[in-house]
């Protein structure tokens, strides 16, 4: 019997054919096989850059602080002032003499808002005040209704408003000294916009020509 080199060798019934390897990696056909035509295919490839940039915006997003309104309203206080004082010792000035500064501050201070805040509150708050008491004081004074019938009602009522004026005399300069844009309830609403009347806008730069 003679032997042929290039003869294959004979395979029995039973030898196992080798297995072609699939399009997976290593053969497996899990994750990571995508035939065309199948459908989707089972992840997507973001570039490096792009995801880089979507992570600065959501750490943008996440990160960017807005300060409260109270912190923006009292940036104010730093601003320039047409008597060349100091806003917080204007705004103080503004309750000193009740209602009559607060005119007075009102007229003349056109650039910071802050102190036409304090000083248009202080006409509105003391000078209803003042006209408060007046008025008491009024029917006091007429015969046997303000004498005799309502003379213990009007003397607690003149004696709430003195008492009244007073603390709030003090709590609102106190608030004025130190630089925070206090508003009391209704008045201070009605003064805020009282004080963003006949305000001197900024002027603006002008832009150097060529």
């Amino acid at each position: 019997m003679s032997w042929n080199p290039n003869q294959q060798p004979a395979q029995g019934p039973e030898s196992p054919q080798p297995q072609q390897p699939g399009p997976g990696y290593g053969g497996y056909r899990g994750y990571g096989s995508y035939q065309p035509g199948s459908g989707s295919p089972p992840y997507s490839y973001t570039p490096y850059g792009q995801q880089q940039q979507q992570q600065q915006q959501q750490q943008q997003q996440y990160y960017t602080y807005q300060p409260p309104s109270s912190v923006t309203r009292a940036a104010s206080v730093f601003d320039p002032t047409t008597l060349k004082m100091d806003a917080k010792s204007e705004a103080l000035l503004s309750y000193l003499f009740w209602f009559f500064t607060g005119i007075i501050i009102f007229l003349v201070e056109r650039k910071n808002r802050f102190v036409r805040l304090h000083a248009a509150q202080s006409i509105l708050w003391f000078g209803g005040l003042t006209l408060l008491f007046a008025l008491v004081k009024a029917i006091g004074l007429i015969p046997v209704l303000g004498t005799f019938i309502l003379a213990l009602p009007i003397s607690c009522a003149t004696g709430v408003i003195v008492v009244v004026g007073g603390l709030s005399w003090l709590l609102l300069m106190l608030m004025a000294y130190r630089g925070s844009y206090f508003k009391l309830p209704v008045v201070g609403d009605y003064a805020e916009r009282l004080a963003g009347l006949f305000m001197k806008k900024p002027t603006q730069p002008t832009p150097p020509t060529a």
